[in-house]
């Protein structure tokens, strides 16, 4: 079942989301904002992490950014991520990375790409995500902090193998 505004924002409240900002809430979703750091793909591999206010988004290459929010998912909630249509509408496009397991916290690493042949220009805090929430019918054998590697993540994760 997918969670409604009010158990989101319930949810949120006790710890699910921080910061939360009520405003950020939906009727079946709340926006997640851009934390202001970004990961830019070159040949060799992954930049460093780099923080900032703004930064323009060029056509043709692959950012890594993550969540102003720091997401604490409860053991019998799962999430998917997706795109705040306004921004698609802009010609950004999130890569398929979008599902968050029970148990899983921290900040959410988001695979972005301009599809648009114009640059796209973010603002720290700008809501770029949604997240949906929905309940799961039991608890999981094994949450996602004891077999997931990416737990505690604080900043734009390239995959960890």
């Amino acid at each position: 079942m997918i969670l409604p505004d009010y158990a989101i924002r319930d949810w949120a409240e006790h710890g699910g989301l921080s910061p939360f900002d009520p405003a950020c809430i939906n009727p079946a979703s709340v926006d997640l904002r851009w934390s202001g750091r970004v990961r830019v793909a070159s040949p060799v591999g992954w930049g460093e992490v780099r923080d900032f206010d703004g930064y323009t988004l060029i056509p043709g290459v692959l950012y890594l950014l993550d969540t102003l929010e720091i997401v604490a998912m409860a053991d019998n909630l799962a999430g998917i991520l997706a795109l705040k249509s306004s921004m698609g509408r802009q010609g950004l496009e999130h890569l398929h990375a979008g599902f968050v397991d029970p148990g899983f916290t921290g900040t959410l690493t988001l695979e972005m790409e301009v599809r648009a042949p114009w640059p796209i220009l973010l603002a720290r805090g700008q809501r770029i995500m949604q997240l949906i929430l929905e309940r799961m019918e039991d608890i999981p054998d094994a949450p996602y902090y004891l077999t997931g590697r990416y737990c505690g993540q604080n900043e734009p994760q390239p995959a960890r193998r």
